[in-house]
């Protein structure tokens, strides 16, 4: 059976109060890619406004009205694939250039032992992220799985999750992601994970550092007990730094209201930090 045959499916990722990165994300996925998925899984954690999944319209909707995590949706939404490739989409990104899905699955299907083709955040990859070439402007990953936009193989993400529901779980950052699970996991049984070079020009971007969620989420131990203190991911400011940032975000605020009186570009960057705001006490 050919790749097109067997279908691919699309699983989008979102969690409440994300809706206005989620539809934009939509958008600008439709438009850069015009292939027709076999099915379309969005899996949402939290609680999110209707008229945001209309507009998806998606075969599947999995939903945890109450947050329980990151790795809980993804680890769900595994489940639910039943084609042998899936496009993994966040809900904060753009795409600025088309995706050729039927070109990234049929590698995948020629390299069995490949995890996934993932796309590039900064552009043309540097020379130290091109020392394991596997041709065709596609390279090794020099940092693991990463879960930025790709295509995946299902049954190497379903058997990873698998081995993860069992594992010892912890929260320990820069160890106990989902993502440094993968990693370890994939570079253990020497399966690849892949990332495209695009070579001279910038294919995605991330919009949603202003709303990450927080790294708790995604700790592997969420998937029984998320840890219910702030994972920082910065050292932790002395109090001189915390009055300093006080001066900071005053000025920064003052100068944002009066900005954003003329100028539609920082009315949009004040909404999101408003309802980012507004969400903090909720995520933790």
């Amino acid at each position: 059976m050919t790749v097109a045959a067997a279908g691919v499916t699309l699983v989008i990722f979102t969690c409440e109060s994300r809706e206005h990165l989620l539809v934009k994300t939509f958008q600008s996925f439709s438009a850069a890619c015009g292939y027709k998925f076999q099915k379309v899984i969005l899996a949402i954690d939290g609680q999110v406004d209707p008229a945001a999944i209309a507009q998806i319209n998606p075969d599947v909707i999995l939903q945890y009205t109450k947050r329980r995590g990151y790795a809980h949706s993804i680890s769900k939404a595994l489940k639910l694939i039943d084609t042998p490739y899936f496009f993994w989409l966040e809900d904060d990104w753009t795409f600025h250039r088309n995706i050729d899905a039927p070109y990234y699955t049929q590698i995948l299907s020629d390299h069995p032992d490949w995890a996934e083709i993932v796309f590039s955040k900064d552009g043309p990859l540097v020379a130290v992220s091109k020392v394991k070439p596997l041709g065709e402007n596609l390279y090794e990953t020099t940092f693991g799985f990463s879960a930025n936009p790709c295509f995946c193989n299902t049954g190497h993400l379903q058997q990873a999750f698998q081995l993860l529901e069992h594992a010892p779980k912890g929260d320990k950052l820069g160890e106990d992601g989902f993502e440094n699970f993968l990693s370890k996991t994939f570079e253990k049984q020497n399966i690849k994970c892949v990332m495209a070079d695009p070579v001279d020009h910038l294919p995605i971007s991330h919009e949603g550092f202003l709303e990450s969620t927080p790294r708790n989420w995604h700790m592997t131990n969420s998937l029984e007990t998320k840890t219910s203190n702030h994972l920082m991911t910065i050292p932790v400011p002395s109090i001189a730094r915390r009055l300093l940032m006080v001066f900071k975000l005053v000025s920064a605020f003052c100068r944002l209201a009066i900005g954003q009186l003329g100028n539609n570009k920082i009315y949009e960057f004040c909404f999101r930090v408003i309802a980012s705001a507004k969400t903090i006490k909720k995520d933790e």
